[in-house]
């Protein structure tokens, strides 16, 4: 309609017409030439020039808003997949200096003289670990996976089952498998409780879960760990997550 009006408007400009403002009457030619204007609106209108130009407008808007929601959405898309990475990346930086410490734990010097009642580590163990351990540094998830998988099969109860298992579970976050994540945490809490991963593996419980949207589920697992360990990098952790589980 406004291509309409606009093009009325261009055809009859009313201020020529009316050319004598002291006149309240219409000369005779200046009704002849209105007269003439109006027919050739007319036969703009019967040609159909102006409704296919505003047809054509109308398609051209519809166009844009759905090109707009297109934009809008990949947008989301582009932002959800960033913050997915910061908090993936952001969790292996917070792993690395941890690492050290963690293999120097786990793997103390042998003594020159075993007792004769203590067993002797399993060598192939200890190799089988540290390069599933290494595949998941990598950041080869999949590798690291299928590894960690297969040590938990052949060493289910072995010295580095806890931390093999915690690690398994951390691959799959990574690589935002957050279900089978879960559910390997949670082996950890139960199989492993007095391992030292236990309390990593409550505060990943929370993350999984703040992941798969469960926000009471993630809610108590984090306050869980506020409780359990206060004043420890694992609390901060625990209530930074809090603050963007309240938006904050």
């Amino acid at each position: 309609m406004t291509v309409l009006l606009v093009g009325i408007g261009l055809l009859l400009p009313v201020p020529a017409l009316w050319a004598q403002a002291d006149s309240p009457v219409a000369t005779r030619h200046q009704v002849e030439m209105l007269e003439m204007r109006v027919d050739r609106v007319e036969r703009l209108l019967d040609s159909g020039v102006l409704t296919d130009m505003l047809r054509n407008v109308d398609d051209l808007q519809s166009e844009v808003r759905q090109l707009r929601g297109q934009v809008e959405q990949l947008e989301n898309e582009l932002r959800s997949v960033r913050a997915r990475q910061r908090d993936q990346f952001r969790n292996i930086d917070e792993r690395l200096g941890l690492v050290e410490g963690d293999l120097a734990a786990e793997r103390p010097p042998m003594p020159d003289v075993l007792p004769v009642d203590e067993p002797l580590p399993d060598a192939d163990e200890q190799e089988f670990y540290e390069a599933a351990f290494d595949q998941l540094m990598s950041g080869d998830y999949e590798a690291a996976i299928g590894q960690l998988e297969r040590f938990m099969e052949r060493y289910p109860d072995g010295v580095y089952a806890a931390n093999a298992l915690y690690w398994l579970a951390e691959a799959k976050y990574a690589s935002g498998d957050y279900e089978a994540a879960l559910l390997d945490f949670e082996t950890v809490r139960k199989r492993f409780p007095d391992s030292d991963k236990a309390a990593d593996a409550l505060l990943k419980i929370g993350y999984s879960h703040f992941e798969l949207d469960n926000s009471e589920d993630a809610r108590a697992a984090l306050e869980q760990v506020l409780e359990d360990h206060p004043g420890t990098a694992l609390s901060r952790l625990a209530q930074d997550r809090l603050r963007r589980l309240d938006g904050q």
